[in-house]
């Protein structure tokens, strides 16, 4: 499944050419209409064109079936569940449901580069501004896809050393080092982003919005009180109309 983040190429296909924002819509429009209809004849036409999408947009053979046969095992063991119950009608339709998702998402994904997705996801925060700037959003976004292969490819170099040194049922053999390598990964991870000014940046916005000027209190003037002589009782002369008005 991690292979999917690598499937895109560029192609002159219709889906290649097509916005990021329409792929999105018919994504939800697709998966809406895949929950919501039950019938396995819609099912299973939604899911041959799906699949044809996907061909049309020519994606690497390799990384593409080896991410669609996880999604077809599944498809299967929940189609025999299915039919072990009695439910054909039902079976069909899940089976379509999720082979239709996966075929469209792939080809999404290998259709619409990562520049283009960080630009949408940017476009989508805007209305957050206030809260959260867009482009730090799409540094999340970018630097989360970044992470999901790294640390995969880090578990799986712990779990082969450890099988070479025969501690394959020893759990302390491959954490520890994948731990210790993930937070040296971070740790480089945050100096590149410090290397490109990108914490700075942040740093001073926050610095310019606390030393902005701020607007002096009201003080309210005392009233005015007649100086007496020792020995009589202080009085407060009250306010004139022209006080009371100003």
């Amino acid at each position: 499944m991690i292979s999917m983040l690598g499937l895109y190429r560029p192609r002159r296909t219709p889906m290649h050419r097509a916005p990021v924002w329409f792929k999105m819509l018919l994504l939800v429009g697709i998966s809406i209409t895949s929950v919501a209809v039950s019938d396995p004849v819609t099912s299973i036409g939604i899911t041959a064109a799906c699949i044809l999408l996907l061909v049309s947009t020519l994606p690497p053979a390799k990384a593409t079936l080896k991410g669609m046969a996880f999604i077809i095992l599944i498809a299967a063991m929940t189609t025999l569940f299915q039919v072990w119950r009695g439910d054909y009608v039902r079976a069909l339709d899940l089976a379509g449901d999720l082979v239709s998702i996966a075929a469209l998402a792939l080809a999404i994904t290998s259709s619409t580069s990562m520049g283009a997705m960080l630009d949408f996801v940017s476009t989508l925060a805007r209305p957050l501004r206030w809260i959260l700037p867009p482009d730090s959003v799409g540094v999340m976004v970018a630097l989360t896809l970044r992470a999901i292969p790294e640390s995969a490819r880090i578990l799986t170099e712990a779990r082969v050393a450890a099988r070479a040194r025969a501690l394959e049922r020893e759990p302390r053999a491959f954490l520890i080092p994948a731990a210790s390598r993930s937070v040296g990964f971070a740790l480089q991870l945050g100096q590149a982003l410090h290397a490109r000014g990108i914490a700075e940046s942040g740093r001073a916005l926050r610095a310019s919005r606390d030393d902005a000027p701020r607007e002096a209190p009201v003080m309210l003037a005392e009233p005015p009180v007649r100086e007496v002589e020792t020995g009589e009782t202080p009085t407060v002369r009250p306010a004139g109309r022209r006080e009371r008005r100003r």
